[in-house]
């Protein structure tokens, strides 16, 4: 993606998100500055991935629903912002080849391990594939914590990107994928819980 466009959907995020709900973001010198990545946000809305976009301070490819590539608008959006097409429904080699080829090539993938949108308050069970990829690769997992989007309201409303969690390179048995996730999962909640407690650790980024 080009600068221009970078500057264009940074702007309308940032008064989207930032001027018009006054979103709070923690930890941006938490995620690294070079490198491939993946990131696994929890999921409430269809504001998650414009918002976390943004607050990352790199540019994020996420794994998408297939469903949102039908519609030629979402289908153009999408692809503008980098997102690539996933079958749900079965084991997408394509998209798999694709987000390996992206961490190949020292880029942020995004993945929402939940699958689909949850309500707020528990996390819903996390699927294989960040997990699996993580384990294939060497390649840490950037925890980040969604609060507020499911109902988006002004000044209620945050992302914290927590620390890289390690994960070495290993075949992604069943037991390991469990035990990735497990961390993963767990960070994300001790995020939303310090969060609620007014207890952030992380430094806001304004």
């Amino acid at each position: 993606m080009n600068k221009f466009s970078t500057f264009l959907w940074r702007t309308a995020f940032w008064l989207v998100y930032k001027v018009g709900y006054n979103a709070k973001f923690y930890g941006r010198d938490n995620f690294p500055e070079t490198g491939p990545v993946i990131v696994v946000p929890n999921h409430l809305s269809n504001n998650d991935p414009p918002i976390v976009g943004y607050a990352l301070p790199r540019h994020v490819h996420f794994m998408a629903k297939q469903e949102l590539f039908v519609n030629p608008i979402s289908k153009f959006i999408c692809t503008w912002l980098g997102a690539f097409p996933l079958n749900r429904g079965a084991i997408d080699k394509v998209a798999i080849r694709h987000a390996l080829g992206l961490l190949k090539d020292n880029k942020v993938l995004g993945i929402f391990a939940e699958g689909s949108r949850q309500k707020p308050g528990k996390l819903g069970k996390f699927h294989d594939g960040a997990a699996s990829l993580a384990l294939r690769t060497g390649i840490g997992i950037t925890p980040v914590a969604v609060i507020g989007t499911h109902e988006i309201k002004r000044n209620q409303v945050a992302v914290i990107i927590g620390k890289t969690i390690p994960v070495k390179k290993a075949k992604p048995t069943v037991e390991a994928i469990k035990e990735v996730n497990d961390t993963v999962k767990s960070a994300i909640q001790h995020m939303i819980d310090n969060y609620h407690a007014g207890t952030v650790e992380e430094t806001l980024w304004k």
